[in-house]
């Protein structure tokens, strides 16, 4: 992958972030995806999350397809409000939770204890890394108390307008947005961005979801990984001078050693 595109995409999961980019950015922060209540709502009556299915309890009358459509009309059955309704009423209402409450409140000694516990509930980590009993701990705690764990893979609503917002501070009308692999991409008003909105299913926006938001110099670059409760904001020296990005975020700046699954590395911690 030439020096272009490495300004554009994320690196592979098991490579060091910072070095992989070679001098395109100087600096990585970890953007942890926040918790959040929403008043009046409940999570249990909601369609929210990711919907994990095991291929082993595939029945063997059923092909995959139809096992994946039986098994979400299963879950949307009684549920009085749907993902897009929650992502909706987040953005405009949510209350976010801190990763540092989360684990006060359900006894993970850090954010990678909580990770590692957010991860497995998604199927997200090899069965010698998943921690079964952590994560089933923190999804009845926040059954009990009508919290809804943040999602993967995609900027969340709580955190859109903060996002759009590190552009305007760092000085920029505009913004390019794009989708996962780079096949569309476009240069967007930073307006457009800081309404209340979802980002998804905007016309002006890339149909099938944005991944990635880059400053027109490319010093600044906003990424999410598919498969993780964060987003990685980098930036340049001179991208960054005077942005207050950890009092935005919560989350923590990269070492030289981080990689996309920090959770088996030494814990970093939280920026105060």
């Amino acid at each position: 992958m030439d020096k272009i595109n490495r300004g554009k995409f994320g690196p592979p999961d098991d490579t060091p972030i910072m070095p992989w980019y070679g001098g395109v950015y100087s600096h990585g922060f970890v953007a942890l995806h926040p918790f959040f209540i929403v008043e009046g709502l409940d999570p249990n009556t909601c369609e929210y999350g990711t919907l994990v299915l095991e291929r082993s309890k595939l029945p063997s009358e059923l092909g995959l397809l139809e096992w994946m459509d039986e098994e979400a009309d299963k879950r949307r059955a009684c549920k009085e409000i749907k993902p897009e309704g929650v992502d909706g009423l987040s953005k405009r209402f949510g209350q976010q939770i801190s990763w540092r409450t989360m684990c006060q409140q359900n006894d993970f000694t850090n954010h990678c204890e909580l990770d590692r516990a957010l991860r497995t509930s998604i199927g997200g980590l090899r069965h010698d890394l998943a921690d079964n009993a952590a994560s089933d701990r923190l999804a009845s705690y926040c059954s009990r108390n009508r919290i809804f764990p943040p999602n993967e893979g995609s900027f969340q609503p709580l955190m859109q307008s903060s996002l759009a917002g590190v552009f305007r501070q760092a000085g920029f009308q505009s913004v390019l947005v794009g989708d996962e692999f780079g096949d569309d991409e476009r240069l967007v008003d930073i307006g457009l961005m800081e309404r209340d909105e979802l980002w998804d299913g905007m016309a002006e926006l890339p149909q099938y979801g944005i991944k990635r938001l880059i400053a027109p110099d490319r010093s600044l670059f906003a990424w999410v990984h598919w498969d993780s409760f964060y987003t990685m904001i980098f930036g340049t020296d001179e991208g960054l001078h005077g942005l207050k990005i950890n009092r935005l975020f919560e989350g923590f700046w990269c070492s030289d050693e981080t990689n996309t699954y920090w959770l088996t590395q030494a814990c970093i911690p939280l920026v105060e």
